[in-house]
């Protein structure tokens, strides 16, 4: 029952994020933001670790998201904005400059990949492949990291 009522707690957190349909009188889709939940899966070196992982799309093609934890604690941010992409607000744990630069390239190219839409993509040692359920998958051989990120719900547009 408490799982449950942590799971809750954090969807109430991100409703006010992608509760607002852009249906709205005078709204375009050009004055929309695109909200995107994941469910998303790391597995390092034979370690898992899950979460959720939201990301608001805006107009000009800025992403900003967070990554929490199944225990309602936040992971780190991000923002992916003119092709790269920045990591913020990292947990203790994961805050050292090695690991947020492997996360800020990893993040880069995934964001800059499902932005293009590709199926399957490499860079150097970086594989990633778009499955036809939208199911993105992206593994660094050179540190070990698999990335997956599974679609939690259709796209929604909100307000601003």
């Amino acid at each position: 029952m408490r799982s449950h009522l942590i799971f809750i707690e954090l969807l109430l957190l991100l409703l006010p994020v992608c509760g607002m349909q852009a249906a709205q009188a005078g709204m375009t889709a050009a004055d929309s933001t695109v909200c995107r939940e994941y469910n998303l899966l790391m597995e390092v070196r034979g370690r898992e670790i899950t979460g959720i992982c939201a990301m608001n799309i805006e107009p000009g093609g800025r992403i900003v998201g967070t990554v929490v934890n199944e225990f309602g604690v936040k992971a780190f941010d991000f923002v992916f904005a003119d092709g790269k992409a920045a990591v913020m607000n990292v947990i203790g744990p994961l805050n050292k400059w090695y690991i947020r630069s492997v996360l800020r390239k990893d993040l880069t190219f995934i964001l800059t990949n499902m932005e293009k839409k590709a199926v399957d993509a490499v860079k150097g040692k970086r594989r990633l492949t778009i499955a036809e359920n939208g199911t993105v998958s992206m593994h660094n051989d050179r540190f070990g990291i698999s990335y997956t990120f599974t679609s939690m719900s259709a796209d929604h547009e909100t307000d601003q």
